[in-house]
């Protein structure tokens, strides 16, 4: 009787195992690298890769953000770029110019140093000198030279952006189809006006401009990190031979688009369907919000809330002292000079988890993507301080949909911070706005890490899926517009005219000629019988 429980109890165990497999795939190698100093870019790649490897794969994380407690099969590996962009964030926190056509060249090369400092590490190097992988998923920020990782570990490649797809991360040949689908700096506006389609091929006409001038800047990064003396493909064919691509945004947030298969929305990834346990400190303090409830204040990873200008922060400050609420605010620095009794201040805090208790009523929020579709996701209606980048656009959307509002940070002060965050807590309108979106957000047939998970481990099983190229992708400008097969259809025409033309003539010159002919003999008839009469 005991033998029959043990060969059950070991058959059990491999048909248990052999429906994982079948479900999961093969166990594989996974690389991800994201060389960005921004933690908040990071974190859908992150519970990708936490997730891939809770099903199995081994996975190494190449970033400058650690997990604290990886899951097994999940190994990081450091890189020392974490404060890129602090000098660039600072100066935003003290009002300094946003102009994103001005500050481009600043940020690109911050970007590019810190990606070809994170590639050359003595970490990442030993990684290509001793392993192989069996798969790269690559973060994108203004470094699309590290592309070519993948064919330092000769495998398949995935690019993975923490936003909507723009020129800049087409590289699958994706239609941008201009003329119905508003670039991210218009804003979803469905449908455009005349006006709005002239400016949007305006818009889009100077970020391709954009594009080429990131190009020049980033092509000798790739050439000396990939050289073609040494069997590396051209920089072009590196971007087309992109495997995949995902998105970390949903239509809902946009306006409807036409994708190819290869460029997957997964809005919402770093999103937990069941919030994360808070700490037990925060959770008590949420609890203890009562009727009147909390409010949240982030400035995302990237801008430190300790810099702000002393205007600004005073006026959050005065803000908050005269607010029944209880505020969480996530603050950079162990202490808060002047801080409220009402405030609870953390370095890092589980921004998701807090937007799903039930106690919290609003978000003040610099309008990152990330921190904008997780309010959208909990149903969340926020005060939005843009600062730069898409910010401003993804704030002015909010308003417009009327979950929002919007305080610029130029024309803050105490009394127009409190004029809009009361009106938000007091006017249900706002809330019932976002709960109507939130439904729709997360109506889809698979939730956002199912949905990555299964093209991640597609394209691993079908060994990078070249069957997912798009030819367009490898077409020229010309190409694309048709210009060639229009110029080709023209001669055609032309000289089938040429053609035709020449014995039309001659047959209608030889018609006149006979007729001329006849006329002047009847006339010569008539003048010889006049004489003769």
């Amino acid at each position: 009787m005991m033998k029959y429980s043990v060969i059950t109890r070991l058959t059990f165990s491999v048909v248990l195992f052999a429906l994982l497999a079948a479900r999961h795939g093969d166990s594989a190698k996974i690389i991800g690298v994201f060389p960005t100093a921004s933690k908040s870019h990071v974190l859908g790649l992150q519970v990708l890769l936490k997730e891939l490897a809770n099903r199995g794969h081994e996975v190494t994380m190449v970033s400058a953000f650690p997990l604290k407690r990886p899951p097994a099969n999940y190994r990081d590996v450091y890189l020392p770029i974490e404060g890129a962009f602090t000098t660039i964030m600072s100066e935003f926190m003290q009002g300094g110019d946003r102009n994103m056509m001005k500050l481009l060249p600043k940020i690109l090369n911050v970007s590019l140093e810190a990606s070809n400092t994170s590639i050359n590490t003595e970490a990442f190097r030993a990684l290509v000198r001793e392993e192989q992988f069996d798969l790269a998923i690559v973060g994108y920020f203004m470094n699309s030279f590290v592309l070519g990782i993948g064919q330092l570990f000769n495998c398949p490649t995935i690019l993975y952006f923490s936003a909507a797809g723009s020129g800049l991360t087409n590289v699958v040949g994706n239609p941008l189809e201009v003329a119905a689908v508003p670039h991210l700096l218009m804003g979803p506006r469905n449908p455009m006006t005349f006006l709005q389609r002239v400016g949007n091929t305006l818009i889009t006409g100077i970020e391709k401009l954009m594009i080429q001038y990131i190009r020049y800047k980033t092509l000798p990064y790739y050439e000396s990190n990939f050289p073609a003396e040494k069997g590396f493909r051209s920089f072009d064919a590196t971007l087309q031979n992109v495997s995949l691509v995902l998105l970390n945004t949903y239509f809902t947030q946009t306006v409807p688009r036409p994708y190819l298969p290869n460029m997957v929305e997964v809005g919402g990834l770093q999103i937990n369907a069941k919030p994360e346990a808070l700490p037990t400190d925060l959770q008590q303090f949420l609890d203890g919000a009562g009727n009147d409830g909390a409010i949240f204040i982030s400035f995302g990873s990237n801008l430190r809330s300790s810099t702000l200008r002393q205007d600004k922060l005073e006026a959050i400050l005065g803000m908050i002292r005269k607010s029944k609420q209880r505020v969480i605010w996530t603050w950079d620095q162990d202490e808060m000079p002047n801080r409220p009794a009402n405030v609870f201040i953390g370095k890092w805090l589980p921004q998701d988890s807090i937007l799903a208790h039930p106690n919290l009523r609003l978000f003040i929020t610099h309008g990152g993507l990330g921190s904008i579709t997780e309010a959208m996701y909990h149903g969340i209606p926020i005060v939005g301080i843009p600062m730069f980048g898409d910010q401003d656009n993804n704030v002015a959307q909010v308003v417009k949909e009327g979950w929002g509002v919007k305080v610029s940070f130029d024309t803050l002060t105490e009394a127009a911070l409190t004029e809009a965050v009361q009106q938000v807590l007091q006017k249900r309108k706002y809330r019932e706005q976002i709960q109507q979106l939130a439904t729709l957000f997360k109506d889809r047939p698979m939730a956002a890490l199912e949905t990555a998970v299964f093209w991640v481990e597609y394209v691993i099983r079908h060994h990078g899926a070249p069957h997912l190229h798009y030819q367009g992708a490898d077409l020229n400008v010309f190409q694309l517009a048709l210009l060639d097969v229009y110029a080709f259809l023209a001669v055609i025409l032309f000289i089938v005219y040429k053609l035709i033309r020449f014995p039309v003539r001659k047959l209608i010159k030889a018609i006149r000629g006979s007729g001329g002919t006849d006329q002047r003999g009847t006339q010569s008839a008539k003048q010889l019988k006049k004489k003769k009469n």
